[in-house]
């Protein structure tokens, strides 16, 4: 039997994607690591347009348990620059599973949230330690910063939140 227990939380569609926001608990520590997942809508071994949603969720923690505790080798939120988890939680929270900052967002951030021009260093370089090329670009000339939709996949949220589901 694994030494790991898989809660989905909640799961949404988009377009393919079937994202998937879960929590993971090491039945020995009890360590816990909420995360979302995403699998392409045919991985899941029912038909996702007729399935129910137990059937769904089922499926999805099938898939989830091959895991086998990796979220825990993820970084957790809590580590991360305040300029990435800024990003990460607007891709978390938007619909489209991204994050636009043109240069004119950036200058209203940098007096609202206290943001200087020395995080953007700080973000490049965690770009570069978590190998996050596909998922945040930077001044692409019309957008600043851009987070992209598989951002939120390689996080281990542990920050104190009133509820464990993650903002969608």
């Amino acid at each position: 039997m694994s030494k790991y227990q898989y809660s989905v939380l909640n799961y949404w569609n988009d377009g393919d994607d079937l994202y998937v926001n879960y929590i993971v608990e090491n039945t020995e520590t009890k360590q816990k690591a909420n995360v979302i997942e995403y699998y392409d809508t045919s991985d899941i071994e029912c038909d996702y347009n007729t399935a129910s949603e137990a059937e769904i969720e089922k499926a999805l923690t099938t898939l989830l348990e091959e895991n086998d505790g990796i979220e825990f080798k993820l970084p957790k939120a809590s580590e991360l620059s305040p300029l990435l988890r800024y990003i990460y939680d607007r891709v978390c929270e938007s619909e489209d599973n991204m994050c636009h900052i043109d240069y004119n967002d950036w200058e209203e951030l940098k007096e609202e949230e206290d943001f200087l021009e020395e995080d953007i260093n700080v973000l490049e370089q965690e770009i570069e330690k978590y190998n996050l090329h596909d998922y945040i670009t930077l001044d692409d000339g019309e957008y600043k910063i851009c987070g992209y939709g598989g951002l939120q996949c390689f996080v281990n949220d542990d920050r104190v939140k009133e509820s464990d589901e993650l903002e969608r």
